[in-house]
């Protein structure tokens, strides 16, 4: 990892080189330029106008032929550059030397110079630099003062200019430092997206199901092999969209006019395909993107799979209807063959039991066949006052003084009103049974808790104990003989079908029953 950290740096210095070297050849130019249009007129300005003038002509020179071996051969790129950089000191100094001395224009340029080493350079090899361009300023003032001992008053100025180098080569080298960091954490960043893109690509190779990303012109942005299997076609990894009119036609033509609304679903068969799929729709929010999810299954192992369940829910219902009757018809078979050979009163007593037993199977029956012969869900919104006031005064009239209800007004929900009664009835029924023989009531509370309705039905008996809490749900699971165990179980079943939740909360004393559903405002 450091390595690769390493490369991208050494590429980034490589690039920022020859940007450099096309800088200094730009400059040399100019500078040459503006000396020959403007030496006539401004002669007096250079000391020696003769060594500024072959000077630029070298450094042009050299400066082509040091990009051209950059550019060409980018190897020992830093010794390269060392050489860059001392060129420029050598040049610049014999240029500010031939104008007369440091002045603010040829100044700024050694500023350039200073800063761009210490991007370039590590801190040993710029600060080099640094100390070899203050050298050749003190040194080019001295020889000056040899040849013109006037110029001692401007001593100052040059060591003010040195004092400058070593400020920008301490700038150069933080903003070096910051850099390095951001390019690090770039890489790091850069490498926890790919392994995240490789991450996504398994899963939505593994996947069963078919997932195919469309974009506002009909153009696929993704699609997995699952969706290449089901529509028929064999997309190639690009990293260019591809027009789905090119692949698949049938489903082009089928969306192409459609205004596809969010969680629409609809069935597709293509000639390209010998499947039937089910396709359904999810938009996608992307920023600054408009993109169609659609998720393609095998029409034919849904219905498989739909059939399972069913047979498995048969299964386990026929099974459960087997072991309840199981027992009554064993004692029923039993009592009979104890008949013959009982007196009289033993017969009456097998008599009832075998009676018992038989309503306790025809129990079983009529619970059974009244769980399958329910009609379709049929949600309404409803007015919960007005409900329980029909609830109360019509289906638990003989109940009604010992239940105690405390109801908002103003609260609705969305059920089916007939399987809303039937489960409160059961809740209703089975609280008062259970509740404690010196209580006055059973309670049932209606409020509202995190935005949900919910509904109490609570007793003040023994409660449930918490082994048989896990069971409470279950077909034909009852802590009463006399019961067959389906109230509980066919309650919870209408909840789910009306989008609500049937569960039990604890208490210190009692038990509660919550159905918690979704208040209507």
């Amino acid at each position: 990892m450091l390595g690769k950290i390493a490369s991208s740096v050494s590429q980034t210095v490589y690039r920022l080189g020859i940007w450099y070297g096309g800088y200094r050849l730009i400059i040399s130019i100019s500078l040459i330029l503006i000396y020959l249009l403007t030496a006539e007129q401004l002669s007096t300005n250079y000391d020696y106008p003769f060594l500024y003038f072959y000077t630029l002509v070298c450094y042009i020179c050299i400066n082509i032929f040091q990009l051209f071996i950059l550019k060409l051969i980018p190897l020992q790129v830093t010794k390269q550059l060392i050489f860059v950089f001392i060129v420029d000191v050598v040049c610049l100094s014999i240029i500010t030397f031939s104008a007369g001395g440091p002045n603010l224009q040829l100044s700024l340029l050694y500023v350039i110079i200073i800063f761009s080493s210490a991007i370039l350079l590590n801190a040993h090899l710029s600060l080099i630099v640094t100390l070899f361009a203050v050298i050749m300023v003190v040194y080019q003032r001295f020889l000056g003062n040899f040849f013109d001992y006037n110029n001692l008053n401007n001593l100052g100025n040059s060591a003010f200019l040195d004092f400058l180098f070593f400020v920008v080569h301490a700038i150069g080298r933080i903003a070096v430092q910051r850099f390095k960091i951001l390019e690090t954490l770039t890489f790091h960043q850069s490498i926890e997206i790919h392994q995240l893109q490789n991450i996504n690509r398994y899963i939505l190779e593994q996947i069963e199901d078919g997932y195919l990303v469309l974009d506002h012109s009909n153009h696929i942005v993704l699609s997995n092999p699952a969706a290449n299997t089901l529509l028929g076609i064999q997309i190639p990894v690009s990293p260019e969209k591809t027009p789905l009119l090119k692949w698949q036609p049938d489903l082009f033509e089928l969306i192409k006019f459609s205004d596809l609304e969010d969680g629409e679903e609809f069935s597709f068969e293509s000639q390209q395909s010998p499947y039937t799929i089910n396709v359904r729709v999810k938009h996608l929010i992307v920023p600054e993107q408009s993109l169609i999810l659609l998720i393609l299954k095998d029409a034919q192992k849904l219905t498989q799979h739909v059939q399972q369940l069913k047979l498995a829910a048969l299964g386990q219902l026929s099974a459960s209807i087997a072991h309840e009757i199981r027992n009554p018809l064993a004692a029923i078979v039993q009592a009979n063959e104890l008949f013959k050979e009982s007196d009289p009163h033993q017969q009456e007593m097998l008599s009832r039991m075998i009676s018992k037993q038989a309503r306790r199977i025809d129990n079983i029956i009529q619970d059974t066949l009244g769980m399958t012969r329910n009609k379709p869900t049929e949600p309404q919104v409803i007015q919960l006052s007005g409900f329980f006031d029909s609830l109360l005064n019509e289906d638990l009239a003989d109940a009604k003084q010992k239940i105690k209800l405390t109801l908002s007004d103003r609260i609705h929900i969305l059920f089916d009103e007939k399987q809303l009664r039937q489960v409160l009835i059961n809740l209703i029924r089975n609280a008062l049974r259970h509740n404690a023989a010196d209580a006055e009531y059973i309670e049932i509370n209606v409020d509202l808790k995190d935005g949900r309705t919910c509904i109490d039905v609570i007793d003040f008996g023994t409660g449930v104990a918490k082994r048989d809490i896990s069971q409470l749900f279950k077909p034909f699971f009852s802590t009463e003989i006399k019961g067959t165990g389906l109230g509980l179980y066919l309650s919870h079943t209408f909840c789910e079908a009306n989008h609500a939740k049937l569960t039990y909360v604890e208490r210190q004393q009692g038990a509660c029953f919550r159905i918690e559903c979704s208040k209507i405002h």
